[in-house]
């Protein structure tokens, strides 16, 4: 370790000399005579002294000023400096330490001094801080001056491990924090990727339903609305998926240009989009529907291709008190789009619960004896332990019951265990049980697609084929239906006998009549 020495009077830098010179231990007789008696070789060996220093002598403080200098800039800084206060005709020991402890603020300084013009708190408040500059009165003591030495130079080597430590941790703490803004910033685009969908960025289907979820714990009136658009697969068949993602996009910022103040705008999926906003009542809810319907419907620049768009909206107005379910709320919002699809599409269906009735009534058929096994109750005039078979199998299929009374066949209407009846559609006055239990897939062959009810006004169709059977003497007790005359196998049954013949199942006895 290096060590100052700054004094005016040459007698000192000798007695510095002294002091710190190397002090060999020279073994005595006594030392000799035990190591030759014990063989104790290292009881001959010296003490080690205290730390290796390296002395720098300096007669004036410029001089000091400019040794400090080129210690800090070669990288081999002094740890002490002792410095006398009186040195005529440079500068004073004051301002030497000054000046020191503006270059370098880890030397601790030893001022040295039989008489000072300064009190030691002027120094120290001149050349401090207070714990690195300390005072030895002349003349002093060889140990005094070693031992300061030697502590003053283990503190300045303990600052110097310190101070490097906390730069390396200061540069960890640095990257950690790096690290957690990176952390942090892909956490936030995780949970903005989870949120959103890639192709609009507009909110997704767990955004939707989680924003749906904390409007429903309010008391506000709000509306849910869930559009679907027309024709979209014609234009992924016939443009690209290409042309059909940039559809959707322009679709998304239609939406969400249209969509009532404080709105939101969700891509739920495929072609299929979520509204939620605010709403003073149905009629308002409509409208604004019917707003958004409209800007849907334009006409759209899709890769160079003009391509028409359009819209349908299922839409439910849901007021405080109600039952809020985000579920059933999208459920019946569905519902409602399902049956503006069915309407003809580009129109704004209002949920009501005969949307919610229609549904239960297809699932009970669907699911019920009705479809099923054919336990249910028949019509008093005909049979109920005869179902109907399909013509390969022979197996009961459909929902239907099959007579033969001589050469004639007769369709018998199931009746559902638990209703009194099935009731026609309230428009098209064809919800037939027939057809529900067809779209189940559980009615097969010619005799089973019949349906059980039919329209009160049949389709032309119909009737003319109807006349052909009564001016060839058919009996009319078989059930017949539109779909029963568009179907191909059927019409090549040019006679009822040819006909019953055909569908007869396996096990049934036929009669010509």
């Amino acid at each position: 370790m290096r060590i100052l020495i700054v004094d005016d009077e040459p007698a000192m830098h000798d007695s510095y000399r002294r002091s710190f010179a190397p002090v060999a231990v020279a073994t005595g007789l006594l030392d000799a005579m035990a190591a030759e008696l014990f063989g104790d070789d290292d009881a001959a060996a010296p003490d080690e002294t205290g730390p290796d220093f390296a002395l720098t002598h300096c007669m004036q403080g410029l001089d000091a000023v400019a040794a400090v200098e080129t210690a800090l800039r070669d990288g081999d800084p002094f740890a002490v400096a002792f410095i006398d206060v009186r040195m005529p005709p440079g500068i004073d020991g004051k301002e030497t330490a000054v000046r020191i402890r503006a270059l370098d603020p880890n030397i601790n300084l030893v001022i040295v001094t039989g008489y000072s013009d300064f009190s030691p708190v002027e120094i120290s408040k001149a050349a401090g801080p207070a714990d690195k500059i300390f005072y030895i009165a002349k003349p002093f003591e060889v140990a005094e001056v070693t031992q300061m030495a030697s502590a003053l130079a283990h503190r300045w080597q303990g600052d110097r491990e310190l101070a490097e430590a906390r730069e390396v941790l200061a540069a960890q703490v640095v990257q950690l924090q790096e690290q957690g803004h990176e952390l942090a910033a892909n956490e936030s685009r995780a949970i903005h990727m989870a949120n959103h969908d890639s192709l609009t960025e507009a909110p997704n289907r767990l955004a939707f339903r989680r924003a749906l979820t904390d409007r429903a714990r309010t008391d506000a009136r709000f509306a849910v609305a869930m559009v679907d658009l027309d024709r979209f697969k014609l234009v992924n068949d016939t443009l690209g998926h290409l042309a059909g993602d940039e559809l959707i996009r322009k679709i998304c910022s239609v939406l969400q240009a249209n969509v009532p103040a404080g709105g939101m705008v969700a891509r739920l999926g495929g072609d299929e989009f979520g509204l939620m906003f605010d709403t003073p009542g149905i009629q308002a809810a409509e409208m604004d529907c019917t707003r958004v319907l409209k800007a849907c419907s334009g006409t759209f620049k899709v890769l160079g291709n003009s391509v028409q768009g359009g819209a349908s909206i299922g839409l439910i107005v849901t007021e405080a008190g109600e039952s809020r379910d985000p579920t059933d709320l999208m459920r019946r919002a569905d519902l409602a789009l399902n049956d503006a699809k069915r309407d003809g599409r580009g129109v704004v269906r209002v949920f009501d619960e005969s949307m919610d009735e229609n549904i239960r009534l297809r699932r009970a058929i669907e699911g019920g004896p009705l479809a099923s096994d054919c336990q249910g109750r028949t019509e008093p005039s005909l049979s109920a332990d005869r179902g109907a078979r399909s013509v390969r199998s022979g197996r009961v299929r459909g929902a239907a019951a099959l007579e033969y009374r001589g050469s004639r066949a007769h369709f018998s209407r199931r009746v559902h265990p638990d209703r009194r009846g099935i009731e026609p559609h309230p428009r098209t006055g064809r919800l037939g049980a027939g057809r529900i239990a067809q779209g189940a897939g559980r009615v097969a062959g010619p005799i089973c697609v019949g349906e059980l009810f039919t329209a009160s006004v049949p389709s032309p169709q119909f009737r003319r084929a109807a006349g052909r059977e009564r001016a060839a003497g058919w009996d009319r007790s078989a059930s017949r239906t539109d779909r029963d005359y568009r179907d191909r196998d059927f019409r090549r049954c040019r006679s009822r006998r040819r006909y019953a013949l055909q569908a007869a199942p396996d096990g049934f006895s036929h009669r010509a009549g």
